[in-house]
C-alpha cells in the first residue's frame, strides 16, 4: 500500500507509543477490523489523534475505507492523465510541482511548489468535474510522494512553496474548493507525513488567504508553516539553508543544484531571485 512505510527507520517506538499502537490495534480488533499494518504506520493515526484508541480507530476506520471505494491501492499505478483527465503538462503550466532529488537535512524529500501568479484553478478548472479529477490527482500525487518515502526510508516530506506573482484575485470559490479538499485529504488520509512547510516570496496579500487556510488546520500542522515575505530575500536563503545543504537545493532556491524545468519565471524585483531554466 502507497500510504504504508514499506521501510522503517526506526527499530522500535517509546514505550507511550508501544502503548498507543497496541491499544490502537486492540480498539481495531474490537471493532471486528483487526489490522496488519506496520508500527510506523499505526503510530502516525495514534499521534494525530494525540494517543486516543477510540479517535484513532475512527480515523483509521475512515481511511481504510476511503481507500477501497476510490480503489487507491490498484489507481496508484496508474498514469497520472489518467487521474486528472488532462495531460499532466496542463495543470504543470498552472500549479507546478515536482518532488525534487534533493534531501533535507534530516533525509526527508524535499517536494517545490508553485501558487504564484500563474495559479488560476479557475481556469485549470472551468466545470465541476474538472474540480473533482483535480481533488482526485492530489491523493494520486500523495500516493508517488509516499513511494519516495519508501525509497529513502523517511516517513515524512517537506514542502517549499513559491507563493512570487501571487494576487487576491486567483482566490475565487473554485480555488477555495480545490485548497479545502487538498486540506483535508492531506490531513485525513496523510497524517503526520508533513515535517515542515516554508512559503518563500510571500506577498503581504498572502495574509488573506493565510487566515482562511489556517482554520482547516489543526494547531500541530500550523505551527509547521513558515511563511516568509518577497522582502526578506536574506532570511528566505538563511530558511533553506537551514532546512537542506545548498547542493539538495535547486538552484531558483538558493542552491546549486540543477533548476527546476519549466519553472515559472517572474521579475525578481523582490524575493529570491528565480533564474531561466539552465541559467549560470
Amino acid at each position: 500500500m502507497g500510504w504504508l512505510s514499506e521501510k522503517s527507520t526506526k527499530s522500535r517506538a517509546p514505550p507511550d507509543a508501544e502503548t498507543a499502537v497496541a491499544e490502537l490495534r486492540a480498539e481495531m480488533a474490537r471493532r471486528g477490523s483487526p489490522i496488519d499494518l506496520p508500527t510506523d504506520d499505526v503510530l502516525r493515526f495514534a499521534k494525530a489523534r494525540k494517543l486516543n484508541a477510540v479517535k484513532a480507530a475512527d480515523m483509521l476506520q475512515a481511511d481504510l475505507e476511503w481507500r477501497q471505494a476510490r480503489r487507491v491501492e490498484e489507481r496508484r499505478d496508474e498514469p497520472a492523465e489518467d487521474i486528472l483527465g488532462k495531460p499532466i503538462a496542463a495543470l504543470q503550466q498552472v500549479l507546478p510541482h515536482v518532488c525534487s532529488p534533493g534531501v533535507d537535512k534530516l533525509g526527508r524529500p524535499i517536494i517545490f511548489k508553485h501558487f504564484g501568479g500563474q495559479c488560476s484553478f479557475s481556469r485549470l478548472c472551468p466545470d465541476r468535474e474538472s474540480v473533482d479529477r483535480l481533488c482526485e490527482y492530489n491523493w494520486w500525487v500523495n500516493e508517488q510522494y509516499c513511494k519516495r518515502l519508501a525509497a529513502l526510508g523517511a516517513e515524512q516530506w517537506v514542502v517549499v512553496i513559491d507563493a512570487k506573482g501571487w494576487q487576491p484575485g486567483l482566490i475565487d470559490r473554485t480555488a477555495l474548493r480545490v485548497l479545502k479538499s487538498m486540506a483535508d485529504t492531506d490531513a485525513d488520509h496523510y497524517p503526520e507525513r508533513l515535517g515542515g512547510l516554508v512559503v518563500v516570496n510571500a506577498p503581504a496579500s498572502l495574509a488573506l488567504v493565510w487566515r482562511i487556510v489556517k482554520t482547516w488546520l489543526d494547531e500541530k500542522t500550523k505551527a509547521k508553516v513558515d511563511i516568509i515575505s518577497s522582502s526578506d530575500p536574506k532570511r528566505a536563503t538563511e530558511r533553506l539553508h537551514g532546512l537542506a545543504a545548498p547542493d539538495q537545493l535547486p538552484e531558483q532556491y538558493a542552491g546549486t543544484a540543477p533548476p527546476l524545468e519549466a519553472w515559472p519565471i517572474w521579475p525578481a524585483k523582490s524575493g529570491l531571485p528565480s533564474k531561466p531554466n539552465g541559467a549560470r
